[in-house]
């Protein structure tokens, strides 16, 4: 049998010393941890609950079905249209953003004059609300009275009323996002551009690395973690799309998963099937963000 090992009180004093030279620190964090679990890890964890229930906001007992919401999402045909809609969205918005983000990062980073002034137009959109953009994308689209139809028939007399919102819904919005949010995946590959050291290029140079391989074999690798953030960050935003497509919503073909799920929990009140929407969509969320870390994790280069 193994023997017990006694535990010194000279190691124990070491550890409470240890421990309370770093109360300090956990005090800085605590607010953080408090609002971590208050507004993610509770919500969560109720959304779940929810989901195992035939919820009624009004109702005193909620009826306990099990996985009855899972197994009629499966069956749900608009529930796969909507994820279809969802899934290329956010791929094209994430090959269009990232291609375009690092090339004029790669571009921008260099010294000329107006650079400023440059990084600061290709920002600006960025701060925009949702809503904000939501109504421009409208006025922009919209077959009746937008902007880029008054542009084709009055001015290059083309056919009228393109429907925009139809079935091309989904390249509308991507387009419409991808403007909204290029500036900040760019100051992202900006800041990652310039932690990569000038020696390294400069040495590359000198045994006679052009352009394209500077670009392939320095400073792809050496931004590798940079890109996996990006990457990551806009797929868990762009799979949550809303404000854009609900502008948009009178066309099918424009409705997202959280769309979806905003008309079945506030239109039709079916608060427990939406919460087995949250929930799926968590999981897939996880899950693909679990694989581009290990497609992209063990390629760190510093």
């Amino acid at each position: 049998m193994p023997r017990a090992v006694p535990v010194r009180a000279g190691t124990m004093r070491l550890n409470w010393r240890t421990l309370r030279a770093h109360i300090p620190s956990y005090l800085f964090i605590l607010p953080q941890y408090v609002l971590f679990i208050v507004f993610l890890v509770l919500p969560v964890v109720r959304g779940v609950q929810i989901s195992l229930h035939d919820w009624k906001i009004m109702a005193q007992a909620q009826r306990f079905i099990g996985s009855a919401n899972y197994a009629e999402l499966l069956r749900d045909p608009t529930w796969w249209k909507v994820l279809g809609n969802s899934i290329t969205f956010t791929l094209l918005v994430m090959l269009i953003n990232t291609t375009l983000a690092l090339l004029v990062a790669v571009n921008i980073k260099r010294r000329f004059p107006g650079r400023n002034f440059f990084r600061t137009v290709f920002y600006l959109p960025s701060v925009l609300s949702v809503t904000v953009v939501g109504i421009l994308a409208f006025r922009v689209w919209d077959a009746r009275e937008g902007l880029l139809n008054s542009l084709i028939v009055g001015v290059f007399q083309g056919q009228p009323l393109q429907p925009w919102a139809g079935h091309t819904a989904i390249l509308t919005l991507a387009i419409t996002t991808v403007w909204w949010t290029f500036g900040f995946p760019m100051l992202v590959f900006v800041a990652g551009l310039s932690a990569v050291p000038e020696t390294v290029y400069e040495a590359a140079k000198i045994d006679g690395a052009g352009a394209w391989q500077l670009f392939a074999f320095i400073t792809l690798p050496l931004i590798t973690p940079t890109l996996l953030f990006v990457l990551s960050l806009q797929f868990i935003t762009h799979m949550q799309m809303f404000g854009q497509a609900y502008q948009l919503r009178e066309s099918a073909d424009a409705q997202t998963v959280f769309v979806y799920l905003f008309d079945t929990s506030w239109k039709f009140f079916r608060f427990g099937y939406a919460s087995a929407m949250g929930v799926v969509l968590t999981v897939i969320l996880l899950v693909v963000t679990r694989v581009l870390f290990a497609l992209f994790g063990r390629r760190f280069e510093y």
